[in-house]
This record gives structure tokens, C-alpha cells and sequence, in this order.
């Protein structure tokens, strides 16, 4: 009998200690929707959050000018005077309400180019229930959030979370959709 209890003690710490990536996903989800910028803070890396934005953006920029054929020398200047941009872009950009809108898979206002994308943005808000999320561990140390709106499933939002000690997770990563 003590085996048995012994077992069953073993597998709910295991489910407890595997399922701790999940709750802190939903916790900061719950906190994006209430807009509780506190709460939300309580779970966000920002020095982290920051650096792997910068890389995000930099890679944006990077292929945006990759497709571009035309180069007569331009596109390396033009990437270097984008990546100079990009670290008070950054600054500007990290904040829980950002933040919320991402989590939301949406872009906030200093990232959105276009009136066609400001158009898909007034759809999107009419059907802001229809988003595809997936969860999953990349490694032990890591876990991966990917979301985006049902009628823009290649535009995914990546949010990374990082273990902080046993039990606790912050948000260290997010990848935006590419261009």
C-alpha cells in the first residue's frame, strides 16, 4: 500500500512539474485579456523579451530586402540604417499593452505598414475568438507559445518561455510573424 501511495505521489509532483509551463501560459493570457499590466510584469523577462525582439526585427528587416531584387548596393546600407532603428523601435515597442496585443496576435500600431494591413486588422478584431494556439515544450528549459488569427495561419506569433528555477516561468522570447 505504501508503494502505491508512494506511485501516486511520484506522478502527481511529475503532472504538477510538467504542467507548470501550461499555467503560466494561461496566467499571462489571463492578464493580457484583463489588462493588468502588473501582473503581467510579474511574468516577463524584459531584458530577455527585448534582446530576442531585436533579433526578430533584425531578420524581418534582413528578408524584406532579400526580397527585394533590385540591389545596386543599397540593401546593405539600407540593412544597416533598419538595424540602427530597431533598438528605440524596441524600447517603444516592450510594453504590457503591447505585449497584450501580441498575445492577442496582433501587431501594435508602430509595427502596422499599410492601410491593406490596417483593413485585415479591423476584420481581425471582429473575430478575435478565432485564434490557433499551440503549446509545447522545445526543450526542458524551454516552452513555446504560437499564436495567430484563423484566417492568417502562416502569421504566427512565437512567445518563448524560459524556467525560472523548478517551478517558475517568464516570458524570454517572441518572434514575430515574418513579413
Amino acid at each position: 500500500m505504501k508503494k502505491f501511495f508512494a506511485l501516486l505521489l511520484v506522478f502527481v509532483l511529475g503532472a504538477g512539474f510538467y504542467s507548470t509551463p501550461y499555467y503560466a501560459a494561461h496566467q499571462v493570457q489571463q492578464a493580457a485579456q484583463s489588462k493588468d499590466s502588473q501582473r503581467l510584469n510579474s511574468y516577463i523577462d524584459y531584458a530577455a523579451l527585448r534582446a530576442s525582439l531585436k533579433q526578430s526585427l533584425s531578420e524581418n528587416f534582413s528578408q524584406t530586402l532579400l526580397n527585394n531584387k533590385t540591389d545596386s548596393g543599397m540593401n546593405a546600407f539600407a540593412t544597416m540604417f533598419a538595424n540602427a532603428f530597431v533598438t528605440p523601435l524596441i524600447d517603444s515597442l516592450v510594453t504590457p499593452e503591447n505585449i497584450a496585443l501580441m498575445l492577442q496576435a496582433e501587431l501594435p500600431e508602430k509595427l502596422k505598414h499599410t492601410d491593406k494591413q490596417a483593413a485585415e486588422a479591423n476584420q481581425q478584431e471582429t473575430e478575435k475568438d478565432q485564434l490557433i494556439m499551440a503549446k509545447s515544450y522545445v526543450d526542458f528549459d524551454h516552452f513555446a507559445v504560437d499564436i495567430a488569427h484563423q484566417q492568417q495561419p502562416n502569421a504566427v506569433f512565437r512567445f518563448t518561455f524560459t524556467r525560472q528555477g523548478l517551478f517558475a516561468w517568464k516570458l524570454t522570447g517572441l518572434t514575430l510573424p515574418k513579413p
